[in-house]
């Protein structure tokens, strides 16, 4: 059981969840906390406090009720329907969606997947679609997945410790890797990725906003609840436009509900046809994915970043061993996928 403010519960009462009312925290997400809060009359909600730090200015709350609010007044009904937001409490009130993440991967998730990015982009042109922002880390040309990468590893190596500092061991292993192993497979991948993208023309070149889709950002099965085999898809902090390669690189690459390569392979193909790729998108893919999976295999270190550390604390991670557990994550994946 968690304690709410008075602010918070006058809150939640001003959009329908009155006292007494009961917080129970999920922590289904890593970034901010996330509660089920139950009134006087047994209903439920969804109520969701937002990460912020001085050195991360996203609009997260902004950008998650913005873009489920144009979902909502468009029809789309897969995603938490909005109730209510306060900008000075930095939180906002979601209707309770029910299920659970799949356990078993399906092509029939992967239909409904791709489905869904395909129902959100017959609403590309849809009133409120040119107001919604881009998406956190959008790929408005080809060079930023290329930089993307990049600035990963180079915020890695910037948290190295100064020579005779103080660190624990599982730091240092940790500092080691991304030095030793992951840098240079970074390095191999960046010359890859220039050579394969040469006939491209300018890499610099903003991608078209015709070429841009409404994308969650974050999305994968992670981000997914079944219930009665559909489903629904949640997190939208860092949604927004984006290249359709970023979205499908990612869904490919998130290591905490991973698809399979013939899955993720399904996914790409439906989704390419429901755009009416010509060709252009597969070849960023082809080019940049393993661009992406440096990169995520560098978001499962993001604990070596105080900033990260703190954002982990305040959903309710627990930080006792996070790092040892995240090194062999990262570890295991480098195996995996970049050898």
């Amino acid at each position: 059981m968690t304690g709410l403010s008075a602010a918070v519960t006058a809150f939640c009462a001003r959009h329908g969840a009155s006292e007494p009312l009961q917080a129970v925290a999920l922590r289904a997400g890593r970034n901010s906390e996330v509660l089920r809060i139950t009134d006087h009359r047994g209903n439920s909600t969804i109520l969701k406090q937002y990460f912020s730090h001085q050195a991360d200015t996203r609009d997260r709350l902004g950008t998650e009720y913005g873009f489920l609010d144009f979902c909502s007044r468009h029809g789309v009904t897969a995603v938490p329907r909005t109730l209510g937001m306060d900008k000075a409490l930095n939180c906002a009130l979601y209707a309770l969606l029910p299920g659970q993440r799949p356990v078993e991967l399906t092509d029939d998730h992967m239909a409904q997947a791709a489905a869904f990015i395909a129902s959100l982009n017959t609403l590309r042109d849809a009133e409120g679609a040119d107001r919604l922002p881009f998406a956190s880390d959008a790929c408005t040309a080809v060079q930023t997945h290329l930089d993307l990468a990049q600035r990963r590893i180079d915020g890695l190596l910037a948290c190295a410790p100064a020579n005779g500092s103080s660190v624990s061991a599982i730091e240092r292993d940790a500092h080691a890797f991304v030095r030793n192993t992951l840098a240079p497979a970074w390095e191999r991948r960046d010359a890859a990725a220039r050579a394969a993208l040469a006939a491209e023309g300018d890499l610099s070149a903003p991608l078209p906003r015709t070429a841009l889709i409404l994308s969650p950002s974050d999305f994968g099965f992670h981000n997914t609840l079944q219930h009665d085999d559909r489903l629904a898809f949640v997190d939208f902090e860092y949604a927004g436009w984006d290249d359709p390669a970023k979205l499908i690189c990612d869904f490919q690459c998130q290591p905490e509900v991973p698809v399979s390569a013939a899955h993720g392979t399904l996914f790409q193909r439906t989704v390419l046809a429901a755009l009416r790729d010509d060709g252009a998108i597969a070849r960023r893919i082809a080019a940049v994915l393993p661009l992406h999976r440096i990169k995520w295999c560098g978001i499962l270190l993001n604990e070596l970043r105080a900033q990260d550390r703190q954002r982990r604390l305040h959903a309710g991670i627990a930080a006792d061993g996070l790092l040892e557990i995240q090194l062999a994550k990262a570890r295991t994946y480098f195996e995996t996928h970049l050898v």
